[in-house]
């Protein structure tokens, strides 16, 4: 891919983050009085870690984990943009598309918005789907960067990003998603979700290994470092797209931040200019 085409695929990704970032700007103060009555008439609990011992959720916990989320995607590519923009490794467009996932949970503002103006049901039968894409989306770019850095060779970057989103898409079509109904989090309440987030663990930890095995077959020790950035980056996500007190989405959104920026660093090192 050529210098330039990276150069709009990172603005495209930029402009739709600003855009979702501004639509959550514009209802936050319409949304917010709803938040508390239908936190209450949630049908789970959202999946995050250790919930047993968790608070009971805060009103406005998923509230502001949704803004950070989007903050989050708009900021952290505003960023990769900046330091990477001369560099044509495809592992960076991988982390970028990670980075790009999280636009997809300005959609979690269905729910309240479906109260606040009455929406249609279609709207959150299509956007529980899109959010669905969106989350394995950002995990299969992940593991595909791994691949890359592990040795994956190809000759046409296509040939990682269509199955990658192909993958991604047939999840979101044939996962079962009951749209009607939400967690803590504002998020569908999906089927076989055990299931599901065991692979999800499965697939971070197989990145992980990908990684550390770049070290090896790379002869750079700082395939290690980034192996590390990107645990504590996969573990403040998991947090922070779950998050339903404020005890997680800080945790989260800490975790998140720190991992991907030292992922970054580590990345600047080794790819800038490549």
């Amino acid at each position: 891919m050529t210098i330039s085409r990276h150069a709009i695929l990172l603005k495209a990704g930029i402009t739709v983050s600003f855009l979702s970032l501004m639509v959550f700007a514009i209802f936050a103060r319409g949304i917010l009085p709803v938040y508390s009555d239908l936190i209450g008439k949630a049908a789970q609990r959202s999946g995050g870690f250790a919930v047993g011992f968790l608070p009971p959720p805060a009103p406005y916990a998923s509230f502001a984990g949704m803004g950070v989320a989007v903050l989050f995607a708009f900021v952290s590519q505003v960023l990769l943009f900046y330091f990477f923009e001369k560099t044509q490794a495809i592992e960076v467009r991988l982390l970028g598309a990670f980075l790009f996932s999280f636009t997809f949970e300005i959609l979690r503002i269905t729910v309240p918005l479906k109260t606040v103006m009455l929406l249609s049901g279609y709207i959150p039968a299509i956007t529980s789907r899109l959010m669905v894409f969106g989350r394995f989306y950002g995990l299969f770019a992940l593991f595909a960067a791994g691949l890359c850095v592990s040795g994956l060779k190809a000759r046409r970057e296509e040939t990682i990003i269509f199955p990658m989103a192909m993958a991604a898409v047939l999840f979101a079509l044939r996962m079962p998603v009951d749209s009607f109904n939400y967690d803590t989090s504002f998020y569908p309440v999906t089927g076989f979700s055990y299931t599901f987030g065991i692979m999800n663990t499965v697939i971070i930890m197989l990145s992980i290994l990908c990684f550390v095995s770049g070290a090896y077959t790379r002869g750079s020790r700082e395939y290690y470092f980034i192996a590390l950035g990107v645990l504590a980056a996969a573990m403040g996500r998991r947090l922070l797209l779950t998050a339903d007190t404020w005890v997680t989405l800080v945790s989260g959104a800490v975790l998140l931040f720190f991992g991907t920026w030292y992922t970054g660093v580590q990345f600047r090192r080794m790819y800038l200019w490549v």
